[in-house]
């Protein structure tokens, strides 16, 4: 049998903030049919401006939205200091930086972009340096498992919707800083954002997150200099390649009391 969407699905939606909306569906279920109300995400269009020019715009969470351009700017490798942000004209529907960085550096991000894997995909920069060597951490097996599990405790948008992504930063055994997007790229690029306004040394963060690790995911933590990735999900050929070449842990699959270690597997110390 089939259904149109209006059907299927009622024009009468409810807003319950700018997180979420309630709308009517048609569910089947255990061989039936019933109208049942369900909770959405919300998703908006967000335009970061650069020098009053239109650098790109993101599908996104309508939250933390400066923090996710700022993020997006430092893991792009279009801005390396707060130093270089001269002002920032922001709303809910853009944000404009004016930058006294080179030209160049903005150009060659325009050039040399790449469009990226994820939902609510962007764009994203090559890598310009390399790494030399892993940096010297241990992992903690049970801090990893127990980090995820309160990981997952605070997904409380996705248990609601099934809809967005979460990424996280730890720093001293902690998580410090929490983010939901419908895109897994935006999340990350929040958390960064909340770091580089609390100054943190993101060198002293790990990243744990929702979704699979890309390539575009492991050049952000390369650019900004996060020496671990930790996810529920697993990683991507490319990205374990990149890990191995530019010196940036992987973990992937962290479910209950297990996790994969993908790269300096030679090289970490467990305790």
């Amino acid at each position: 049998m089939i259904f149109s969407s209006h059907f299927i699905i009622s024009m009468n939606e409810g807003n319950m903030d700018d997180l979420r909306k309630l709308i009517e569906i048609k569910q089947y279920k255990n061989g039936a049919f019933n109208l049942i109300t369900d909770i959405i995400v919300q998703e908006k269009s967000f335009t970061i401006y650069i020098n009053n020019e239109r650098l790109l715009a993101l599908a996104t969470l309508p939250e933390k939205l400066e923090e996710l351009a700022l993020g997006f700017l430092y893991t792009e490798g279009i801005v390396h200091s707060k130093e270089e942000i001269t002002s920032i004209d922001y709303n809910k529907m853009y944000i404009n930086f004016q930058l006294n960085t080179s030209k160049e550096r903005i150009q060659q991000f325009i050039e040399n972009r790449e469009k990226t894997s994820g939902c609510g995909s962007s764009l994203s920069s090559n890598i310009l340096e390399h790494k030399k060597e892993f940096s010297k951490i241990s992992i903690n097996q049970k801090n990893i498992v127990n980090l995820m599990k309160k990981f997952h405790q605070s997904c409380s948008l996705f248990r609601e919707t099934g809809g967005v992504h979460s990424a996280s930063l730890v720093k001293d055994g902690n998580i410090v800083f929490f983010a939901n997007d419908i895109g897994r790229h935006n999340a990350v690029d929040k958390v960064v954002g909340m770091a580089i306004l609390s100054k943190i040394d993101l060198q002293q963060c790990y990243l744990f997150c929702s979704g699979r690790i890309s390539s575009e995911i492991v050049k952000k933590t390369i650019r900004i200099k996060i020496p671990l990735i930790v996810s529920h999900s697993a990683p991507t050929s490319e990205a374990i390649r990149l890990g191995w070449e530019y010196k940036v842990f992987i973990i992937g699959f962290a479910r209950g009391e297990r996790f994969n270690i993908y790269t300096g597997i030679d090289q970490i110390a467990d305790i």
